[in-house]
């Protein structure tokens, strides 16, 4: 690669979007006019924000004592309110409002039925409504302050004070929320006042004092604030602000007819890519600056005015100052990967676009994919740990919050792995861009359009032998739209029987019909696409020892993810009831049928079987192996065991790609899941019972069993000894299938879609 090149492109591509003056609206102009215009517009609606008035319909007030007052000239009193300022709410008395009050004590003494209640509650909305009230408090039995404490009965029997509102009126809502606690403070003074009429202490009622300090350092509280707003901010338009620049770049050239005379030019395609992912890159980078300068300056002028407002209502107001300066440093220094990851994959998505309208469709999915990623460290218990910190996009966003925090101390220690995995994911959307721009396919894609009726007849008369790369993805995104409606519409099962029915449908359903029906109706051999192929008897007792010998080693993985990631207290309940299931179980056979043989059988089926297959198509079974897996492990919806399936994965699939059979996968998955659910069976007896097992397994403090690590040690070598015969059998197949003769006519014509191997 000649940077002489790049540095060219970079020049030409910059200067052709500088004179672009919708590029240059969105990116420069924009974030400098958008943020003042939402805030002259926040301070205009900020006129009209008055406190609302509600009214309160009062029923039994003569039940209420004399003192202390609840209601002052037809309002609540304003000592029972938070503050002096606070809106009055206008109560309407009522002593006896027709039949509700004797009713309400009817209903209070004797009829408690679920159909008495609804037909009260009925006749208290009609009542509501016709006086144009938002809530109805009703006093159902007089409130006396001067009665002794002493009788324990007259305890039993306090008076009662209802309160109905509708919860599906906001004023109403509101109403709830400033009665609620004007009765607080309300019965609090009756109870001063009992405890007075028998001459009892008042401090008697607060057994000690608490006395809340913030020790907090103002700096660091609006560190704190800041440290959420301004990584969100720094990202999301990072990934806005490459997104359009890489539109105009691939699928703009495409409208213009330039690309082709760019591409013919002397410059490698990883040149140009390079050169236009720059390009990209410094748009990024411009866009979140200009974005990030326009919000501060807005905001602090807006909240500055918003917050003179909040202190005059509020003592323990504090406004939100400016951020500390140590942050823009950080932000600078991690916008540049982010810009780049960004830059990479919005170039690398707008390159499959033919035309600027197609392009801006790839933004949707673009924003649902990385949303997630950036609305996970603004949790309140979002923290960096070692689990978190190899989460893209995440790690960074909280490494920064912790940075802004003044957390040097604690997030530091975590710098190695969030940096490697975000020049990993950098390295890789490059290595996709560069891919890309060198594919043909790609470049030169005509535009498409959709016809039911064309789309069928391809589907029925243009079947390939095997299915494609689009469909084993469709494949798979059915099967896992599928298993998660499945499974959240499906109750907890409580018996073996009821466990054993969900299984088998999620499995059938979810992962056998979607794989088989595309196997029978996109292809023309539904078997070879399901690689149901035979194999011989010393590779599938390969796989089968593999299994065993490689099991310790997926057990320490699955305790170094456990350590990663802990699990939450619903996955420890779900073992718990799993155990009981378990227990319930007609025999070891049945276990074995439901949870190692049906599973194995229908999820190779399906991952290894018709989704491999397809994914073949891209010429790469390193890619292949690595998607499919992802899918395998996206099937199972708890975060750990999706890890761990991931590479239990990418074993099955090496396995079938070199063995072209489904069987050493269906083996070795049986054989792994069947040591997993035997192994959860040993217990101390067994050991004693069996000393033999002393020199694989160990006792856990817990009561557990674990593998001795010497054994085990000696059983992965071996494993991945096997698996690289594996590799290289197939290889060794390759090889004499590719020297054997032409066949011949005959054998042709038998299957004209045999591959000829060469002569």
């Amino acid at each position: 690669m000649k940077w002489r090149n790049v540095k060219l492109i970079l020049g030409r591509e910059l200067r052709d979007q500088l004179r672009d003056r919708r590029t240059l609206f969105t990116v420069l102009v924009l974030p400098l006019l958008m943020y003042p215009l939402m805030g002259i517009a926040m301070l205009q609606v900020s006129q009209f924000s008055r406190p609302q008035q509600t009214r309160i319909w009062l029923i039994g007030a003569d039940h209420l004592p004399a003192s202390p007052q609840l209601v002052v000239d037809g309002a609540i009193n304003h000592e029972l309110l938070e503050q002096t300022n606070s809106p009055a709410m206008e109560v309407l008395v009522d002593d006896d409002s027709g039949q509700l009050l004797s009713h309400m004590q009817e209903f209070n003494g004797q009829l408690r039925s679920i159909k008495s209640r609804k037909i009260f509650d009925q006749q208290v909305s009609q009542e509501l409504i016709s006086r144009k009230a938002d809530l109805a408090v009703i006093v159902s039995g007089p409130i006396d302050v001067t009665r002794s404490l002493s009788d324990r009965r007259e305890q039993l029997r306090l008076p009662r004070i209802y309160v109905f509102s509708n919860s599906a009126q906001e004023k109403s809502s509101l109403a709830l929320v400033r009665i609620t606690s004007v009765l607080n403070r309300y019965r609090q003074q009756l109870a001063m006042q009992v405890l007075a009429s028998n001459q009892v202490n008042a401090a008697f009622l607060d057994s000690f004092v608490i006395e809340n300090s913030d020790i907090g350092d103002a700096r660091w509280k609006q560190a704190a604030t800041w440290s959420k707003i301004l990584p969100f901010i720094v990202m999301i338009w990072s990934l806005t602000g490459a997104f359009y620049p890489a539109v105009d770049l691939c699928a703009g050239e495409k409208e213009r007819g330039t690309f082709e005379t760019l591409l013919s030019s002397p410059a490698l395609r990883s040149e140009i890519a390079i050169g236009k992912l720059l390009t990209v890159m410094a748009f990024s980078i411009a866009t979140s600056l200009l974005n990030l300068v326009s919000m501060g300056f807005t905001g602090i002028y807006v909240i500055s005015r918003l917050g003179a407002q909040m202190a005059s209502q509020s003592d323990n107001f504090e406004p939100l100052g400016l951020p500390p300066v140590s942050s823009l440093f950080w932000l600078m220094l991690a916008l540049i990967p982010i810009s780049a990851l960004f830059s990479a994959v919005a170039l690398a998505a707008a390159s499959f676009a033919k035309s600027s309208k197609e392009g801006q469709y790839y933004l949707v999915p673009l924003m649902m994919i990385s949303m997630p990623l950036m609305m996970i460290p603004m949790l309140p218990a979002a923290k960096l740990d070692l689990g978190t910190s190899l989460i893209p996009v995440s790690g960074l966003m909280l490494m920064l919050r912790g940075l802004i925090e003044g957390r040097q101390a604690e997030v530091l220690q975590f710098s190695g792995p969030v940096v490697a995995v975000t020049l990993v994911c950098c390295w890789l959307a490059i290595r996709w861009v560069v891919n890309q721009f060198n594919r043909e396919s790609v470049i030169f894609r005509p535009s498409e359009r959709f016809s039911v009726n064309v789309w069928l007849r391809h589907v029925m008369r243009e079947r390939n032998d095997l299915p494609l790369m689009g469909h084993a993805l469709l494949c798979g995104v059915v099967i896992l739209v599928i298993k998660f409606f499945v499974s959240l519409g499906a109750t907890p099962p409580v018996n073996w029987l009821e466990f054993t029915k969900q299984t088998m449908i999620i499995l059938v359903a979810a992962v056998a019909m979607p794989s088989i029906l595309m196997a029978m109706f996109l292809t023309r051999r539904p078997l070879r696409s399901l690689k149901l192929a035979s194999c011989r008897i010393p590779v599938a007792c390969a796989a089968v020892l593999a299994a065993i010998l490689l099991h310790p080693a997926v057990t320490w993985l699955s305790q170094w993810v456990l350590t990663i990631y802990p699990p939450s207290g619903d996955l420890s309940v779900l073992e718990n009831v799993m155990k009981a299931i378990m227990a319930d179980a007609p025999g070891f056979w049945a276990i074995l049928l439901v949870m190692a043989v049906a599973p194995a059988v229908i999820e190779e089926l399906a991952f290894r079987g018709f989704i491999l297959s397809g994914l073949q198509s891209m010429g790469s079974s390193v890619k292949a192996i690595l998607i499919s897996s992802l899918l395998f492990g996206a099937a199972h919806s708890i975060l750990q065991q999706s890890i761990i399936t991931f590479f239990l994965g990418c074993i099955l699939g090496l396995i079938a790609v070199k063995t072209r059979s489904l069987i050493p996968c269906v083996l070795y998955h049986v054989v792994h899941n069947g040591i997993s659910i035997a192994i959860s069976k040993i217990d101390q007896s067994i050991v004693s019972d069996y000393p033999s097992l002393n020199f694989l397994f160990q006792l856990e403090p817990n009561g557990g069993i674990e593998y001795v690590w010497a054994p085990a040690l000696i059983m992965t070598v071996a494993g991945g000894l096997l698996i690289a015969w594996l590799w290289n059998y197939g290889d060794a197949a390759d090889k004499i299938q590719t020297s054997k003769t032409v066949l011949p006519p005959f054998l042709q014509r038998l299957d004209p879609n045999m591959p000829v191997p060469r002569s």
